[in-house]
């Protein structure tokens, strides 16, 4: 029997900002990008924002029609990630078994940690921890496998314990709506909802063959973790996670429809992903796939081929050709390209030159990473500054960070 923890920080981003600024204490705070820019979306809210229906996805906008002396942040990830290095250090402490979800949320494997005591009063212990070394706080679920460990961290919060055991785990989680499953997307809710497994306990009583039939592996799969079946280990602080894609993608300050503006745009996000395969030490890639989203909010996405590469012209040129081949009379309201099939034989050191390198790509990478992103551009780049630098060093820092997550 194995005893894992899911560790989830408190409206991190929002709490964070309230520890840097003790003024802000018991206010309603919310973390939002730019109205201005189009990033006006509410992505992190505290407790006192959230009473007034201020939540994430909301906009700027509707958050402070809804709340209107709230305190709205400017995202400041630099803050958010050292704060999460230094509770994940706390973690550590416990037991070498940590494993990222997000930048809030980690599992941890404690089976072989009874030296601090029991489960609970390891969680209990973590709790106080983090609470009297950072000014956090942390919801912790404590179970037998990570699936109902996540669960439970959502039961109690904040700052709260929840135990789910073999013994209880039938009252406690089968009477939760379907929702509320780990693994059980937006999507993949309205096609339960619609063969009446409205609860957790209604998919623990489904027929496993239908589901199977019906969703493949993925429906074996929540139909086993329903049941308490669940046996994905909790990954080593030293274990490599595999990396499948490199993404990056973002709203512009206005809708783009100018062929020189998308094209620029293009270029930009490809810079961006060569910079994240630099960092990773990928050497190439060879499939690309946009992602478009219209004034209508209405979301295409294309996909192709070529010859293994890591090259922000070649990445730019493919992205720009797969769009005006598809979309050539649209308003664009954002643009994302994502790279995948790294071959993993071929992952090179950070400044490492090889064959596939694009030699301009890694000088301008080492010169931008030190002097920031504004001290080498290209000279399309003067064409359109807000589209040029949509992605500032922070932005950028953000990204890495998160996917090292």
């Amino acid at each position: 029997m194995r005893d894992i923890l899911h560790c989830d920080l408190n409206n991190f981003y929002a709490s964070c900002e309230c520890i840097k600024n003790p003024k802000l204490k018991g206010l309603p705070v919310a973390v939002g990008g730019k109205q201005e820019d189009r990033h006006g979306v509410i992505v992190a809210s505290n407790y006192e924002a959230k009473k007034f229906g201020v939540r994430c996805g909301v906009t700027v906008f509707n958050a402070k029609r809804l709340c209107p002396n709230i305190v709205i942040c400017t995202p400041n990830f630099k803050l958010y990630n050292e704060m999460s290095q230094r509770v994940r250090k706390i973690y550590e402490r416990y037991t070498d078994q940590v494993e990222a979800f997000s930048i809030d949320e980690c599992f941890l494997d404690v089976t072989h940690s009874k030296i601090f005591g029991s489960p609970k009063e390891i969680a209990d212990k973590i709790r106080e921890d983090v609470k009297r070394e950072t000014g956090l706080t942390i919801s912790v679920g404590v179970s037998f496998n990570k699936t109902f460990a996540k669960i439970g961290s959502d039961l109690k919060k904040p700052d709260a314990t929840s135990v789910i055991t073999p013994e209880n785990f039938k009252e406690i989680v089968w009477q939760l709506p379907i929702g509320d499953m780990f693994g059980v997307g937006r999507k993949m809710k309205e096609k339960l909802l619609a063969y009446n497994v409205n609860t957790i306990g209604d998919l623990a009583h489904f027929n496993k063959q239908f589901l199977t039939d019906q969703f493949g592996k993925m429906g074996t799969e929540l139909y086993e973790k329903a049941n308490g079946i669940d046996d994905e280990p909790v990954k080593f602080v030293t274990d490599k996670t595999e990396i499948k894609s490199v993404g990056n993608s973002t709203t512009f300050y206005k809708d783009l429809s100018d062929r020189k503006e998308i094209e620029l745009a293009f270029m930009v996000i490809a810079e961006n992903i060569v910079y994240r395969m630099i960092k990773k030490g990928l050497a190439s890639a060879h499939t690309l796939s946009i992602v478009v989203k219209d004034e209508n909010l209405k979301v295409y996405q294309k996909q192709c081929q070529f010859p293994p590469c890591r090259s922000s012209k070649v990445f730019a040129e493919t992205a720009i050709k797969l769009f005006f081949a598809n979309y050539k009379d649209m308003k664009v309201r954002l643009l994302g390209i994502s790279v995948t099939g790294f071959d993993e034989s071929n992952q090179i050191s950070m400044f490492e030159q090889t064959e596939n390198t694009n030699e301009v790509d890694d000088v301008v990478y080492k010169i931008r990473n030190k002097f920031g992103r504004s001290s080498l551009q290209r000279g399309v780049a003067l064409n359109n500054e807000k589209i040029a630098h949509t992605f500032d060093r922070e932005q950028l820092d953000k990204e890495f960070n998160d996917d090292e997550q």
